[in-house]
């Protein structure tokens, strides 16, 4: 019998970060907790702070971090300076998951602090250290059990930047990297296959992987991370929306991803969204169709299972941005189609949406909505 398909969703850090000030979704737990168990996921993927849980370059382990704030324009975190306990934080998350019989997807986007911990996390050694100590406070509570798998590094290997710049150099973002990694890169990035292989050592009842995004529209960038070695991953988690690996919806509604410190270009992309969705609709979704095809091949030339947490129509999503228009009925109709493609190809964790947290209000607000979607994966079709 093949493992039931999972229902998932992506907390990332904010459910940390987002519980003070103007900016405090998350601050009555075990509230949201409820309304996670209650629109029908299985697992949430959220940011463990490994390199804030395990001890610092120095030996220090200081119960309090100062989280520093998200650029602007971002979806996610806080906007503010926070001071936050994430050990504490985390144990008390994962308890609460197991009472509501929910298990956590454990990622990390090496979310930057006070201290700049995260630039210290440079070898495959130290990746595989920071892990192995964070799973060690989740074993010593108790709590293994509800981790459903560990992604290293979100969006493998953009979002570290101590390994970034160990890999390419002094370099502003690896998102800004617009040529195919060279044979060398590949090498050093392969390398990291290590970090993998220890953890799994240590706790083998523990599913890993690295997840990816895709570095461009059109091959040879779509396709890049294609390349990279797998040879210690037990899942395949690629991130796939209409503005990652589908041309013609680029084009048309303008997408550029950059909306961290102008929301501007956001702003365009949404309007030209309301305008040529509707019109255009089975064009765009046929494109996202022979995206997944594309993921289903490779996943299975390398016998992984396929999961994704994060898709699948646009990236970032503002609500305000446009008069009159939410948007969420076109991230929804997406979402809908997306899942009954993932489920027709073999997936077994699938997302609704990389919007489907409590701050994102009016997404997270249609229950019924979540509850038809997670019923569908459940069921498997």
């Amino acid at each position: 019998m093949s493992a039931p398909v999972r229902s998932i969703t992506m907390w990332d850090y904010s459910w940390l970060l987002r519980r003070f000030g103007d900016e405090a979704e998350y601050a009555d737990g075990e509230r949201v907790l409820d309304e996670l168990a209650e629109r029908g996921y299985d697992v949430v993927r959220i940011d463990a702070f490994p390199h804030w849980i395990a001890a610092d370059s120095s030996g220090r382990r200081p119960d309090e971090i100062t989280a520093l704030p998200q650029p602007p324009g971002f979806m996610w975190g806080n906007h503010s300076t926070v001071t936050v306990r994430p050990r504490e934080a985390l144990i008390a998350f994962l308890a609460g998951l197991r009472r509501r019989g929910i298990q956590a997807g454990l990622s990390t986007w090496f979310t930057p602090d006070s201290t700049g911990r995260a630039a210290q996390v440079v070898t495959p050694a130290d990746l595989s250290r920071i892990w192995l100590e964070t799973l060690g406070v989740i074993q010593d509570a108790g709590l293994s059990d509800v981790v459903a798998y560990v992604d290293l590094c979100n969006e493998w290997p953009a979002w570290a930047p101590g390994i970034a710049k160990q890999l390419f150099g002094e370099i502003q973002s690896v998102f800004a990297l617009n040529e195919p990694f060279t044979q060398e890169q590949i090498r050093r990035i392969d390398s990291y296959q290590e970090s993998l292989i220890a953890v799994k050592r240590q706790f083998p009842g523990i599913p890993v992987t690295f997840s990816y995004y895709l570095r461009g529209v059109t091959p040879p960038l779509s396709t890049d991370v294609m390349r990279l070695s797998t040879a210690a991953f037990d899942l395949a988690e690629p991130h796939l929306w209409l503005v990652a690996g589908c041309p013609r919806f680029v084009a048309r509604t303008k997408w550029t991803g950059d909306f961290e410190n102008d929301i501007r270009g956001l702003a365009e992309h949404q309007s030209l969204v309301q305008r040529y969705y509707p019109a255009e609709r089975e064009v765009f979704l046929a494109e996202l169709e022979a995206l997944l095809d594309v993921w289903q091949g490779w996943a299975a030339d390398r016998g992984l299972p396929l999961w994704t947490t994060e898709g699948w129509a646009s990236v970032g999503w503002s609500p305000e941005l446009v008069p009159g228009w939410s948007g969420w009925d076109y991230v929804k109709d997406v979402a809908e189609h997306a899942v009954g493609m993932a489920l027709e190809r073999g997936w077994q964790g699938i997302c609704t949406s990389n919007f489907s947290q409590p701050h994102h209000a009016g997404m997270w607000a249609d229950t019924g909505w979540h509850r038809a979607q997670t019923a569908r994966i459940r069921g498997g079709g």
